[in-house]
């Protein structure tokens, strides 16, 4: 039977694995803002509104400006890729 110092270690082991995870996807999230996404799949102001509005694309408003997480388009992208004939 673990002793309860052994049990608080292993918590806090599993508690520094989280936390060393959860700022590697701090570091690998980037944003992209409108211009960006806009130029990159040669959309519309408007087009790029209605999705924003239909919720077809997440984003967030950080000020008075809205950005776009990249990691989502790069999921997608991939998505895409696998379920096409071409591989």
């Amino acid at each position: 039977m673990k002793t309860d110092v052994e049990i608080l270690k292993t918590e806090i082991n599993d508690l520094k694995m989280t936390i060393l995870s959860l700022q590697q996807q701090a570091v690998d999230d980037v944003w992209l803002d409108a211009a960006d996404v806009k130029r990159i799949f040669n959309i519309s102001d408007s087009t790029l509104y209605r999705y924003r509005k239909e919720n077809t694309i997440p984003f967030s408003k950080l000020g008075g400006k809205i950005l776009y997480p990249k990691s989502f388009f790069t999921k997608s992208l991939m998505k895409k890729v696998q379920n096409s004939e071409l591989l």
